[in-house]
């Protein structure tokens, strides 16, 4: 298998808009990201490198494993959970479907919201336990709204 190397040249829009492989080896892969990290960069292109590199590593296990689609979109989910340091259930949200009326957005936040009230509710109860008794009392009022709907 060929690997396109980026161009040390590469500008931060051209990285953008770049494909990233699928390397079928540890040393097409190896290779990938070394010759990414390894290039001169600017501010930009270092946020491309490092995404890049992710990609084609991702890329590379997805291929070694054969995993389906389902899955390689649930390990997609689980790296932006990592990454971000996220504890709870998120969403991503596309801004382009709000262009198109069948993307009702407003909807689909409140849908989301609705759907980990349970969730919130046990971390309130959770959050009040350690609260200082100097906090902000809007946050207080808030959790002790939220914790309400854990109480039978």
């Amino acid at each position: 298998m060929s690997i396109e190397f980026p161009s040390s040249e590469s500008t931060e829009k051209q990285m953008r808009e770049a494909d990233v492989p699928t390397p079928h080896t540890v040393e097409d892969l190896a290779s990938y990201v070394k010759a990414l990290v390894e290039r001169e960069h600017d501010y930009g292109t270092c946020v491309y490198a490092m995404s890049m590199a992710a990609v084609a590593a991702f890329n590379f296990a997805a291929h070694s494993l054969g995993v389906t689609g389902f899955q390689a979109s649930c390990a997609d989910m689980d790296v932006l959970r990592r990454t971000r340091r996220m504890r709870g259930p998120f969403m991503l949200v596309d801004g382009a479907n709000a262009l198109y009326p069948q993307y009702d957005l407003h909807e689909k936040l409140s849908e989301f919201l609705a759907g980990i009230r349970p969730w919130l509710a046990t971390e309130a109860v959770g959050e009040l336990e350690k609260f200082p008794t100097e906090g902000s009392e809007r946050v207080r009022k808030h959790l002790e709204a939220l914790a309400d709907e854990a109480k039978p």
